[in-house]
């Protein structure tokens, strides 16, 4: 377990046999190809040919985005029985040259247009139709609105806003006249023949009720003739865009060789990036990378029976060079790598903290949650979505954090009596018998729990750091500035316990804990400036240094958002169960169905919103309290590389290949 140990890697062949050696490297899989340490490469990557292999890529992802709708949607059954697209590179080739993916496309692109375009245009249209039905009965073509002198205006607002207010406007102007057409729907329809001197006025009085002025100013006819007028493009809209549609599922039919194009295309391109990498001369070439040491026998054994004029060397890293990270854990904590990685990589002479969060993720997971009923609906969930999908990636990883985090509530919340918010009293007594504390009726003590779980996780990685530090040569600092302050954290939590928390602790105890912690304090105040060089700034510093007990102190009090979001887990699935058990008597046994709805929405709502926070501030505390103590990062992921395809399998040739 830990940090993958890495090698460098440089190979030398002979150009005749480049592409070969890049097709191989591809095909292991196990090498992340970087730039040759060699200055004067003096052949260039061909920067035209990457970029048409790239643009020919998009054009073919665009387009199959576009017929993904009109494709054959396989039913369940031909799912089981189909197989993946099996192809030789030989065939995909030759289907580039059969299927131009540029004639596709533009093709693909004028049909996307004109469907587009003609619903947009029946949208319009359509439109048009149903705000001219409200002046059907209108006689007056739009284009005989306007004479020299008077405009005909169309008006709509609602019943409320008129009152006596549309009297008024009437008698204020008097050159004009407004007329009440139809009412429909709350709302009151006029036409207005406008003096030309009082447009502007009257534009302003009717938008301070509310009105709205219709204007089809671009219109000609009776609203009844434009009416019908419209009403008669619908057919060719909709034909055309049938037309476009039936073509569409045409062009579909070819759906699989635009998969394959896409994955040629990108199989060319990762290769033709890599050459960018090479350091090339007229006969020979050579590539550099990065490979576990793991992955070496099985390289040099592949190359060997393969090629016969290759020479190959490998090294470990120089002291000045940052290998990439592979993170190699055992099955049992490589999902919790989806939440180190969240906080970023460990370097290459780090070592990998995945496996020293995940207890204490799981756990604080668990006692944000708090709840059986929740933990083992969880579990079953996920369990679920891995086995029926197998979920892939951060998603799968995600899967199993979440299924080991239910499993960890479940027995969390057996302790805590937590079960789906049916309060303790009522639960059966063979359950009943496993609860250590109930957090709604003992806070205090589960705050204390937190709290000791804050201060053994916070020693936990401040023991971290000192081992560390022992192993780097550190001996001063590991004991001053480590261990000291452990004891000294020790010595101080039973003092705080008493006189902060009001608990019980032996006088005894208390005794030695007081002592203990002044001649550490005096450690401390002695210790805390030695790399200063001037006297004063030695005291000075030393001083400083017991700032970090608040520091210290506040970390801790972080802990108590366990007790904060289990309460909340608890406090809303409660609410839930009284809300539900409220209408539970409304009649004709309606009462019960929505009993159910409330029980199953407002449960599976809780589950949903405290397993976020859960996750979160199981993290949070994490990053900030515990990876803190020891932990840097920057590292940076390991990428081989390899093959690319999403939708098809290479067939392999008679030589392997």
């Amino acid at each position: 377990m830990g940090i993958s140990r890495m090698l460098k890697m440089q190979l030398l062949g002979h150009s005749a046999i480049r592409d070969d050696i890049k097709r191989f490297l591809r095909e292991s899989g196990v090498i992340e190809v970087t730039d040759v340490t060699i200055e004067d490469n003096t052949i260039q990557l061909d920067e035209d040919a990457l970029r048409g292999l790239e643009s020919r890529l998009e054009l073919a992802v665009s387009t199959l985005e576009f017929l993904e709708p009109y494709a054959h949607k396989p039913s369940f059954f031909e799912k089981l029985s189909a197989g993946p697209l099996v192809v030789s590179a030989g065939e995909a080739e030759s289907l580039e040259a059969e299927s131009p993916v540029e004639e596709i496309s533009s093709e693909c692109s004028a049909l996307q247009l004109e469907m587009r375009s003609m619903k947009e245009a029946l949208d319009r249209s359509r439109e048009t139709v149903s705000m001219l039905q409200y002046w059907k009965g209108l006689d007056v073509p739009f284009d005989r609105f306007s004479t020299d002198g008077y405009v005909m205006q169309l008006w709509k607002m609602e019943e409320k806003n008129s009152g006596g207010r549309l009297d008024e406007i009437r008698e204020k102007f008097q050159y004009s006249e407004l007329t009440e057409y139809r009412r429909m729907d709350g709302n009151i329809y006029l036409t207005a023949i406008v003096s030309k001197e009082e447009i502007p006025p009257l534009l302003e009085a009717m938008k301070e009720l509310g009105a709205h002025h219709h204007s089809w100013g671009h219109l000609e006819g009776t609203p009844s003739e434009i009416i019908r007028s419209e009403e008669g493009k619908w057919k060719e809209f909709g034909d055309r865009i049938e037309s476009a549609e039936a073509r569409a599922h045409e062009l579909a039919k070819g759906y699989d060789r635009l998969c394959i194009l896409i994955d040629h295309y990108t199989e060319e391109a990762g290769l033709r990036r890599v050459e960018s990498n090479l350091y090339r001369t007229e006969s020979t070439f050579i590539v550099e990378g990065w490979v576990r040491a793991v992955d070496r026998k099985n390289l040099e054994k592949g190359l060997s029976s393969r090629f016969e004029e290759v020479e190959v060397s490998f090294r470990d890293p120089l002291p000045e060079e940052e290998p990439p990270i592979h993170l190699d854990n055992n099955a049992g904590m490589r999902p919790y790598e989806f939440v180190s990685t969240l906080y970023g990589r460990p370097v290459y002479r780090e070592f990998d903290p995945t496996p020293l969060l995940a207890p204490f993720f799981v756990l604080f997971f668990a006692m944000c949650l708090t709840d059986a009923g929740y933990g083992l609906t969880l579990a079953l969930l996920t369990g679920l979505i891995l086995i029926r999908f197998k979920p892939a990636g951060g998603v799968g990883l995600l899967m199993r954090v979440l299924f080991m985090g239910g499993i960890v509530t479940a027995a969390v919340g057996i302790i805590a009596g937590g079960m789906f918010g049916i309060k303790v009293d009522n639960l059966p007594m063979w359950l009943r018998q496993f609860i250590f504390i109930d957090p709604l009726r003992e806070p205090m003590k589960m705050l204390n729990i937190s709290f000791i779980m804050g201060l053994v996780h916070m020693i936990f990685g401040m023991g971290i750091r000192m081992v560390a530090r022992f192993k780097a040569g550190l001996i001063l600092d590991a004991i001053l500035d480590d261990l000291v302050w452990i004891v000294f954290l020790i010595m101080l939590a039973p003092l705080g316990y008493a006189g902060i928390l009001g608990g019980s602790v032996p006088s005894w105890i208390l005794n030695i804990a007081k002592w203990s912690a002044l001649g550490i304090a005096a450690i401390v105040f002695l210790t805390g400036g030695r790399h200063q060089k001037s006297f004063i700034k030695k005291i000075l510093t030393g001083l400083v240094k017991f700032y970090d007990v608040i520091g210290y102190f506040g970390d801790v009090l972080s802990y108590a958002r366990l007790l904060a979001l289990g309460l909340a887990t608890s406090a809303i699935a409660i609410a839930v169960n009284d809300i539900a058990a409220m209408v539970k008597g409304m009649p004709f046994y309606t009462g019960y169905i929505v009993m159910v709805i409330i029980l199953i929405g407002g449960h599976a709502f809780n589950l949903a919103v405290n397993t976020l926070g859960a996750f979160v501030h199981a993290g949070r505390l994490q990053y900030l309290e515990f990876f803190s103590k020891f932990f840097s990062g920057g590292g940076r992921e390991f990428k081989p590389f390899k093959s690319e395809r999403q939708y098809s399998i290479l067939k392999k040739t008679d030589d392997g290949s």
